[in-house]
């Protein structure tokens, strides 16, 4: 794992439940530069839009918009940023292959193992 490389990222992490995102967020600050939080897709897509990102990290299933819709959207202005997504459902290999087709990169299943969302950062941003 490239820690000097990870150490130095922005985030933008997407996540509706706030248990979960205030324990993983306080996890991601400890490692990287600066994680930047949104409650929904729509939130999200409002922040990418007025920063500046290295990586988004983002739910699936949220209220207001939807995680896959938010991937839509980034992805039609910038195809290169690069995208995990974590999910709770047990999500089936056509979930999965359509998502890539869409432009993710990487995907880490809930309740998330930091060391797996670690190793996913790593080979998103070293692609």
């Amino acid at each position: 794992m490239n820690v000097e490389l990870i150490k130095n990222l922005k985030v933008l992490y997407v996540e509706d439940e706030v248990v979960l995102r205030d324990t993983t967020c306080c996890s991601l600050n400890s490692i990287l530069k600066e994680v930047v939080v949104a409650e929904n897709g729509q939130d999200g897509l409002e922040k990418f839009k007025n920063e500046e990102f290295d990586l988004i990290i983002t739910d699936l299933l949220m209220p207001v918009m939807t995680g896959t819709d938010m991937i839509i959207e980034i992805r039609k202005e910038n195809k290169d940023i690069p995208i995990i997504v974590t999910t709770a459902y047990g999500s089936k290999n056509e979930d999965i292959i359509k998502l890539k087709d869409i432009g993710i990169d990487g995907y880490v299943m809930k309740p998330i193992d930091l060391m797996k969302l670690f190793q996913e950062i790593d080979q998103a941003i070293t692609k």
